[in-house]
């Protein structure tokens, strides 16, 4: 399908999506201390947002295959992965394609939604021209309207999502949401290849132990980050998570092992001053290159130790259990592994999420928590004063941050984000 956003605009778009990624990479690459091994991730950004050459991350020996958008974790990878295909993810942080995206979307709607809309419309960026197909799970209202918006020029799966996961009726329709997914990627690639595909018990096992591993370096990361002694910075450890949207899952393991490897050896001790206050980023997913709070926080004098961001900490975290080897077994254990444990608050009642942030306090040792919402983004706005009361429980703050993608309100967040860190400095100057 012909995308509805051809200009000249579009070379334009590039432009300003290059300067606003490279900004961000060279601040990286800038902070004092920083590990050798978080190069390839750095990379990869690179690779994508500043060159625009994604092939050389997806293709192994330049032997291409077919490359399926998806925008939320809860669209299983290891049956992409199992069907011979590679998935990327498309959520979109840039700022300048916002514009472009309020075509579709209302001036007040959600920045993600805007800014995923004018890179999947406007011809340029690759990793958003590879994709044939993109899977959109409906989440929330913003995505089911997102998603007919794409399904304008792009074709589209909608993959629905039940808001009562603790219903034996809704866990039977995600099953049989999943298991329909299989069928459709099946077809989607002999349609593609020309050959008959199967998804094979051997093959979803390989897929699942590939994921299985990725997911085992997460959770060295987060010990890692859990030690009194910061040994990375939050804005880099995003860097790492960024970089997984656009990676082939092996090499992506493969270089967070690498990193992992030279964070336990470190001896350069911790990158931030011993009593600085340690914050958790809550609410609306930080996504590549819109790093403007991690990096207002950090800049201010605090250091992000976690997030429970759906683009970072646990997008990887929860494994799928062990199944039987036969090919049903696999399925009602994957399609378990992506609802269950999902703490998305389009989720009703959702006590895990409260349940996981009260643990990421405890072991993260956290000082304050920033909880995020982008503006238009009711569902995570929602649960703000849940959380609240809760984390007043374990006698931690919090401080509600609303923002956009703009730049605009940049040094009002800062005045905020002071002063917020300024408390934490004086609770712990008392505390000790």
């Amino acid at each position: 399908m012909n995308k509805p956003l051809q200009s000249k605009a579009s070379s334009r778009q590039l432009r300003q999506i290059s300067r606003e990624a490279g900004r961000q990479l060279a601040a990286m690459q800038e902070l004092s201390n920083a590990p050798q091994a978080l190069a390839p991730f750095i990379d990869a950004l690179e690779h994508v947002f500043v060159a625009n050459d994604p092939e050389p991350l997806l293709f192994k020996d330049g032997q291409s295959k077919p490359v399926i958008g998806i925008y939320c974790i809860l669209v299983p990878e290891e049956l992409i992965y199992a069907a011979g295909a590679i998935p990327i993810r498309l959520c979109g942080g840039c700022t300048s394609p916002c514009a472009a995206g309020e075509e579709f979307v209302p001036r007040d709607g959600c920045p993600l939604a805007k800014s995923s809309l004018g890179l999947t419309a406007q011809q340029g960026l690759a990793v958003y021209d590879l994709c044939d197909v993109v899977i959109i799970p409906t989440t929330c209202d913003a995505k089911r309207k997102f998603a007919e918006e794409v399904s304008r020029f792009q074709e589209v799966w909608m993959l629905e999502v039940p808001h009562l996961k603790e219903s034996e009726i809704s866990q039977q329709a995600w099953l049989q949401q999943v298991m329909a997914l299989k069928d459709r990627l099946e077809v989607y690639m002999k349609s593609v290849t020309g050959k008959r595909t199967k998804i094979t018990p051997k093959g979803l096992e390989q897929a699942i132990c590939q994921q299985t591993a990725a997911q085992e370096q997460v959770r060295r990361l987060q010990l890692l980050r859990a030690r009194e002694s910061a040994l990375l910075w939050g804005r880099q450890a995003m860097i790492v998570a960024g970089a997984y949207s656009f990676m082939e899952v092996g090499a992506w393991t493969e270089a967070l092992r690498v990193l992992n490897d030279e964070l336990e050896t470190r001896t350069a001790g911790s990158v931030c001053a011993e009593k600085t206050p340690r914050l958790l980023i809550a609410g609306s997913p930080v996504i590549f290159p819109n790093f403007k709070l991690p990096n207002l926080i950090e800049e201010m004098g605090g250091v992000v130790v976690i997030d429970e961001s759906c683009v970072g900490e646990r997008m990887l975290y929860d494994p799928v259990g062990h199944p039987e080897r036969d090919l049903r077994s696999q399925m009602i254990a994957l399609a378990a592994r992506y609802l269950m444990p999902c703490i998305c608050p389009s989720f009703a009642p959702n006590e895990d999420r409260l349940v996981t942030l009260k643990r990421m306090i405890k072991t993260h040792k956290v000082d304050g928590v920033i909880y995020h919402v982008l503006k238009g983004c009711v569902v995570y706005d929602f649960e703000v004063t849940r959380v609240e009361r809760a984390l007043k429980e374990c006698d931690v703050p919090l401080v509600r941050i609303e923002t956009d993608y703009s730049p605009e309100d940049v040094e009002q967040l800062r005045t905020r984000i002071e002063a917020f860190i300024e408390v934490l400095h004086l609770r712990k100057e008392k505390n000790q």
